[in-house]
């Protein structure tokens, strides 16, 4: 969706007036917020908030995802040499380690040095500039569809806004799990936007595979899997696996597997067992489904592989589950198409919540 007033985002490392230029650029119809990423849950609430319009921020925590911001978005930078910075916190008092702290700024200023080369339209100020008008000026006309107003600067500038760092450090630890998740969906969105398209995807093969085999290869999937049905990009590595190894090595699990050349394109789990209503009936249940959407239409050829596999080995009935995360709440359209009928309604009730 194309706004006709994009947001903008004030990126700089901490101490750098961001609580003061937040309260500046809130002006007419728009609005600054400060440290927003904060409340940050998923991606999509990253995504969300951008879709405002008349909207802007100034972030301190930001920077390293500065690849992230959608194309049209305003990008400023206040920079301020990190010995300074550094110098700033520890007049905080607030038990912060000068190395470690030294260690984060300079971290971010790196960061900052690549918004400035890389961001197409950038606008870079130096801190101290922030104390004359003119450079204020610069800021406003750049944020805002406005003229600058010197009357609105002249009463702001002789105002020392700063926000409750205690507050602040108190609900990121609080949210530290929640902050870490989005932190890593992050990063592993970065890492994968990096990489070179694969282009078409030619020979693909469909087999069986052992359940090691296809732990060692899916990595890749596994992560990408976890970040489109919004969890922890390594929860992966948390899921039962003693148990999932056991149940393959019974004979009770088919994974399903689409490769080109080697590399893993699409994974589908079955787990196989005798039916309770009938000791003549084999029954089979789809479990992790994913497809990459570098190989586009391997959904479905995966999915009627694993069919045909499981109908070679006898399997009478397969039960097909249409997730709530993901793309799960789509994939009942999938089950249709493949012939499967609605047999009624799967609940969850958490005993411990309950």
């Amino acid at each position: 969706m194309q706004l006709s007033n994009p947001p903008y985002v004030v990126l700089s490392m901490s101490r750098c007036r961001t609580a003061w230029l937040a309260r500046f650029l809130t002006y007419g119809d728009w609005a600054c917020g400060h440290e927003e990423i904060r409340h940050a849950r998923s991606l999509d609430d990253i995504k969300a908030w951008f879709s405002q319009p008349n909207t802007g921020t100034a972030e301190t925590a930001g920077a390293a995802w500065w690849r992230l911001i959608p194309p049209g978005v305003r990008v400023i930078v206040v920079r301020r040499p990190v010995a300074d910075v550094v110098e700033s916190w520890m007049r905080l008092d607030i038990g912060m380690d000068r190395a470690t702290v030294t260690r984060q700024m300079e971290r971010q200023s790196a960061k900052l040095d690549q918004i400035e080369a890389r961001v197409p339209g950038v606008l870079s100020v130096q801190f101290d500039d922030l104390a004359n008008e003119e450079t204020c000026a610069r800021v406003f006309e750049f944020c805002l569809p406005y003229p600058h107003d010197q009357a609105w600067w002249a009463a702001l500038a002789p105002v020392n806004l700063q926000i409750n760092n205690r507050t602040l450090f108190r609900h990121y630890q609080a949210f530290r799990p929640q902050l870490d998740k989005v932190a890593g969906q992050a990063k592993h969105r970065i890492i994968a936007g990096m990489a070179r398209p694969v282009g078409e995807v030619e020979g693909l093969t469909f087999q069986t595979e052992s359940f090691d085999r296809w732990y060692s290869d899916a990595a890749p999937l596994f992560r990408e899997h976890m970040v489109q049905t919004d969890q922890a990009v390594d929860d992966y590595t948390r899921k039962n696996l003693p148990l999932l190894r056991a149940i393959d090595e019974l004979g009770m699990m088919q994974i399903t597997t689409a490769r080109s050349n080697g590399r893993m394109f699409g994974y589908i789990m079955a787990v196989i067992g005798p039916s309770l209503d009938s000791p003549d009936k084999t029954e089979a249940l789809f479990l992790p489904f994913f497809a990459s959407k570098d190989a586009p239409g391997v959904g479905r050829r995966l999915q009627r592989a694993s069919i045909e596999g499981l109908r070679a080995r006898g399997v009478d009935d397969l039960f097909l589950r249409a997730g709530v995360r993901g793309d799960g709440p789509r994939l009942g359209a999938l089950c249709r198409r493949l012939g499967a009928e609605e047999f009624g309604q799967l609940y969850k009730l958490d005993m411990k919540a309950a």
